[in-house]
């Protein structure tokens, strides 16, 4: 498979769970898109076909220092004056068991950014992004044994602020 296949590949499977890990990174869709846009132009000057067996870690790697570092920026312009811009959330009617989905999905992510910052990361790694434990020691820089521990506690925790939202029988 060509290179250029592989680029191909990698952005149907991991573009969109990417601009989700990143988004949770900076809080902002077009940040986390021009994060995950700037992850795609480095691996476009890699040798990819060198980096398949690694890629899904590879690109949340990068992804994360990429949107940390549009985090940093951004402070800056803050710090200097200008204001954040808030995304608008998408208010289309839809039937109950929809809207029960939705808000238990509100809940969840809600509960979510309540975790410690590392532990928000790894859950959004494993579950937004699919990666496996190994992998996401690899992004994070950490053990494995460490991340199974962490992901563990922060699971427990969030069933515990679940628990007591009510949201569950």
């Amino acid at each position: 498979m060509s290179p250029e296949q592989l680029i191909d590949q990698a952005l149907k499977r991991y573009e969109r769970p990417l601009i989700s890990y990143a988004k949770g990174i900076t809080g902002n869709l077009e940040s986390a898109q021009d994060a995950v846009q700037e992850t795609f132009l480095r691996l476009s000057r890699q040798d990819i076909v060198a980096l398949e067996a690694l890629l899904a870690q590879w690109l949340f790697f990068v992804c994360r220092n990429c949107a940390l570092d549009h985090c940093r920026k951004m402070a800056r312009f803050v710090d200097g004056g200008l204001d954040a811009v808030q995304e608008k959330s998408d208010t289309n009617p839809s039937p109950a068991a929809e809207l029960e989905k939705a808000d238990d999905a509100r809940l969840l992510r809600s509960l979510i950014e309540r975790l410690p910052i590392e532990q928000r990361e790894m859950v959004k790694l494993r579950f937004e992004g699919g990666l496996t434990y190994r992998e996401i020691g690899a992004v994070m820089r950490m053990s494995i044994s460490n991340v199974s521990l962490q992901i563990h506690t922060a699971l427990q925790t969030l069933r515990g602020l679940w628990d007591n939202a009510g949201a569950m029988p």
